[in-house]
C-alpha cells in the first residue's frame, strides 16, 4: 500500500478537548469524524470497542496516557484514516499488554485506526509508537490550541519516523 509512507491526520479528523465518561465513551467520541466524513460505517465504533475489550490499547506515555484503538475486522472501513481526541479530562483505559491486575492508565489521547490492510496497520502502528514515545512531541499534542496546530505537530513528527 503506497498511502502507509505518506499517511497524514487529516484536520477534520481531530478533536480538542472532549468530555467523556468512561473509555467507551471516549471511544464512541473520538470515532465520530471517521462516520461523519465517511470513512467508516455506523458500526465502527462498536467494533473498535468489541476489540478494545479484547486487547487493550492504553499505555503509559509521559506526560499523558495514549491509546490506539482499532477494529477487530476492516469490514467498517470505507475510506482508511486516522482520528485524533485529545480529551478534557483523562478517562481510564486498561494497559496494552497488561493483565487484570494492572493498573489502568488515565489516557488524555486517543488515535482510532481505521485500516483495511493489517500490513498497513502494523506500519502505521509502528509509526505512533514511535512518535509517542517522543514526550515534547506528547506536550506539543496536550498544548495544541487548535485541530490544524496538532495534525501539524503529528504529521511533523509521524514523517520523522
Amino acid at each position: 500500500m503506497a498511502q502507509e509512507n505518506t499517511f497524514k491526520l487529516l484536520t477534520q479528523c481531530v478533536q480538542l478537548d472532549v468530555s467523556a465518561l468512561d473509555w467507551q465513551d471516549a471511544i464512541r467520541k473520538a470515532c465520530h469524524p471517521l462516520v461523519d466524513g465517511g470513512f467508516v460505517k455506523d458500526g465502527y465504533s462498536e467494533d473498535v470497542i468489541s476489540r478494545e475489550m479484547q486487547w487493550a490499547t492504553g499505555l503509559p506515555t509521559t506526560p499523558a496516557g495514549v491509546a490506539i484503538p482499532h477494529a477487530l475486522k476492516p469490514d467498517n472501513v470505507v475510506d482508511e484514516q486516522i482520528a485524533a481526541c485529545r480529551l478534557a479530562s483523562p478517562v481510564k483505559f486498561a494497559q496494552s499488554g497488561g493483565s487484570a491486575q494492572d493498573e489502568a492508565i488515565d489516557v488524555s489521547l486517543l488515535f482510532i485506526l481505521a485500516l483495511k490492510d493489517s500490513q498497513a496497520q502494523l506500519h502505521l502502528l509502528q509509526k505512533l509508537m514511535i512518535a509517542i514515545s517522543d514526550e515534547a512531541m506528547l506536550t506539543a499534542l496536550l498544548r495544541a490550541s487548535a485541530p490544524s496546530d496538532f495534525s501539524n505537530i503529528f504529521n511533523s513528527a509521524a514523517s520523522a519516523t
